[in-house]
């Protein structure tokens, strides 16, 4: 029987080890029909590229999932219907890129590094004081909040609800594709987050402060600002791309380097910023932390050994991209001494993810972090066997990982 005979992505075994059906999609079905999301799933490195790499053919604006667009699902209100980064497409898109990348430029991320290591040096400190504690709570999910409300200028006081409106938006995400609606907590935490950031979205145009809202609600060299709705959805795109990346990126790392002892011995016996870096950027390729990415075909295309119909919707697998062996050999090896060049977990083209520079600066940095305050680490009693992925078929990352020093 093939593991294609029953392939849902809402499937238990395939959310919870995706890869061994990926490798089947790529030899027998290269382009292939997912009920489920009434979309066409393309999971060879080659084909994910093209269509990552080509606007024109492969829209972002009004995809259908379950033959719904975004701005179908009222619930999220005025925040379903603005477009961002991640919804549109030249020029638009160029628009919004070229004013929101100037808080992403290489010298203003590297200039980060002092306090995403002071940050991640005082949470692993107080994590690991502790006899078991959970790695997802204790760093990967506190480090890339801060960092992110930090950037934004969001109080102190804000951040905890910050969390629990990027926890609640990602749940409620994954729900609503399954069942069509969100529940009343995510309703009320998406109201909850747009009336937060209009209001601090007005107060900084009125009176900048040197953060990343000021930036984004003030003109700069003839590009125009953004709205304070724009400002919003920016906002809960940074949550995702920045915020959960991030934190599935290093707990992946964790699972990944614990499960191979080899590569692990290797990490301690050099735990310097290149091998930790190194640790990171294989763990992009091998355990992505988002799965895939949805566009619109604009017109009719020939790929996957098959026709994608004008205006239909069409996944692009990254992990299965990235574990294609026809780009990466023996793609099932954790190896973080491999050439990992052509990684698609950024995505590719226009829409490569802005936040990719501050991801590669925090999980290297944590890593580093960690390895020096507790090179030994293990899986706790109290951590099941079956790790807990949540909810989400997108994005992919342990909700909770319990460790211990041996």
């Amino acid at each position: 029987m093939s593991l294609l005979d029953h392939f849902d992505f809402f499937h238990p075994e395939v959310h919870n080890n995706p890869y061994p059906y990926f490798a089947e999609l790529r030899e027998k079905a290269p382009l292939f029909w997912t009920k489920s999301l009434q979309a066409h799933v393309l999971s060879r490195y080659e084909d994910v590229a093209y269509v990552l790499k080509n606007p024109a053919l492969f829209s972002s604006v009004d995809i259908r999932v379950n033959g719904m667009r975004p701005q179908d699902r009222n619930e999220l209100g005025e925040l379903s219907s603005v477009t961002n980064l991640v919804n549109s497409d030249p020029p638009i898109h160029t628009r919004l890129r070229g004013l929101v990348s100037r808080a992403f430029l290489p010298k203003r991320i590297s200039e980060m590094e002092p306090r995403v290591r002071e940050l991640s040096r005082g949470l692993v400190a107080e994590m690991t004081a502790q006899g078991e504690f959970d790695f997802m709570d204790g760093l990967a999910s506190p480090l890339p909040v801060t960092i992110i409300a930090e950037m934004l200028g969001i109080e102190i006081s804000r951040r905890r609800d910050f969390k629990r409106w990027s926890d609640s938006l990602m749940s409620a995400t994954a729900e609503s594709l399954r069942t069509g609606k969100m529940s009343e907590e995510a309703t009320r935490s998406a109201g909850e987050m747009f009336a937060y950031m209009k209001e601090i979205a007005e107060k900084r145009r009125l009176e900048p402060k040197g953060d990343l809202i000021s930036l984004l609600v003030q003109s700069s060299e003839g590009v125009e600002a953004l709205s304070p709705a724009e400002v919003n959805s920016f906002a809960v795109l940074l949550l995702i791309a920045g915020n959960e990346t991030t934190t599935n990126l290093l707990g992946n790392s964790l699972l990944a380097l614990i499960r191979h002892p080899e590569q692990y011995e290797w990490l301690r016996n050099n735990p310097s910023r290149e091998a930790c870096a190194a640790v990171a950027e294989e763990t992009l390729r091998y355990d992505s932390p988002v799965v895939g990415l949805m566009r619109r075909a604009t017109q009719d295309v020939e790929l996957g050994g098959g026709k994608v119909p004008a205006e239909s919707t069409v996944m692009v697998l990254v992990a299965s991209a990235n574990h294609d062996p026809r780009k990466f050999p023996n793609p099932e090896r954790f190896d973080p001494q491999r050439d990992t060049n052509g990684t698609l977990s950024f995505g590719h083209g226009i829409h490569f993810c802005l936040g990719a520079p501050l991801t590669r600066l925090e999980a290297p940095v944590a890593l580093q972090e960690l390895m020096e305050r507790a090179p030994r680490l293990g899986f706790a009693s109290r951590q099941p066997e079956r790790i807990d992925y949540g909810s989400s078929f997108f994005l992919r990352g342990p909700r909770s990982l319990w460790l211990r020093k041996s």
